[in-house]
């Protein structure tokens, strides 16, 4: 028995390496798209017949100067939004720093090589990207921008030592799965600031849907509707990076439908900005399906 469980665990490992060499395939036949500049051929990596989301975090006029989501959802808008973007600049390079490829998303921190399409000028630029996957393409391209960067490109630092920032970050998205465990959502919505733009994967909507929203009654509003038809049982952690800037986050919940008995299973990964109060500045992020929740026993060695 121990020899099949350890043998069990061995073949996971190997599907596992498999389905993630898939997502970083697809992600970077899109990633190597972009560099020709060409919104069309951008716009053929992603999936057909499946729901697009494609978000970007900018400063909005009509709102102050606020941050905002772009979207689209989408081929046709998603090129348009390609399209948009290369009108003020182009992409010739991408040199990731972190990688994490599971089998549904590539999540990748890196830094682009720009070129300013009004002078020509090229130059260096930090940000993080997640790449959810469907069959045959990306659903695609979730970003936050340098929304949580300070103005000089720097990052931010918690009393001139950037570690206790990033432990303090760490610290408070505990408490925030613990918030999340809990249906506590004024715990939530203390963890945004209150101008904070959200761009995620709808569980309200019966398909797969983009829920984009801001502002502390935008967002209760949301996680009341969710824990109204979600009894949370659990929610527990997948990956994570927490940076001085952002964190991200794959979570995985279990929770039981309100209005069938059902116990159901999905996984959430949200990319998260962060202002200089360590709030959730932006937020954008994928989920998957529910599924019926079963139990997994763990193989031993």
């Amino acid at each position: 028995m121990a020899q099949a469980n350890a043998q069990s665990l061995s073949e996971e490992a190997v599907m596992h390496a498999y389905l993630a060499k898939r997502a970083g395939d697809l992600s970077w036949r899109h990633i190597f798209a972009e560099f020709t500049q060409d919104p069309y051929q951008i716009a053929e990596t992603l999936a057909t017949g499946a729901p697009i989301a494609w978000t970007l975090a900018l400063p909005s006029e009509a709102h102050g100067g606020a941050y905002r989501f772009r979207t689209g959802v989408t081929i046709e808008e998603v090129r348009q939004r390609y399209e948009e973007l290369r009108s003020d600049l182009e992409i010739h390079g991408w040199e990731p720093m972190l990688e994490i490829r599971t089998g549904w998303y590539m999540m990748s921190q890196g830094i682009s090589q720009l070129k300013i399409a009004a002078t020509g000028e090229m130059r260096k630029g930090e940000t993080v990207v997640m790449f959810p996957v469907g069959v045959d393409g990306i659903l695609g391209e979730l970003q936050v921008g340098t929304v949580g960067r300070m103005p000089d490109g720097t990052e931010p630092a918690e009393e001139g030592r950037l570690p206790l920032r990033r432990m303090a970050v760490l610290a408070e998205h505990e408490d925030y799965i613990a918030a999340l465990r809990a249906e506590d959502v004024d715990r939530i919505v203390a963890a945004h600031m209150d101008d904070a733009a959200i761009a995620i994967r709808n569980y309200l909507t019966d398909e797969s849907s983009l829920l984009n929203v801001a502002g502390h009654a935008a967002i209760r509003d949301h996680y009341t509707r969710l824990f109204a038809k979600y009894r949370v049982l659990d929610v527990q952690l997948v990956n994570r990076v927490a940076e001085s800037w952002y964190i991200f986050a794959e979570l995985q919940w279990k929770v039981e439908e309100r209005s069938s008995g059902r116990t159901l299973a999905f996984c959430t990964a949200d990319l998260n900005s962060i202002d200089p109060d360590r709030k959730y500045w932006v937020r954008t992020g994928a989920g998957t399906d529910p599924v019926e929740a079963r139990e997994h026993p763990l193989p031993t060695m």
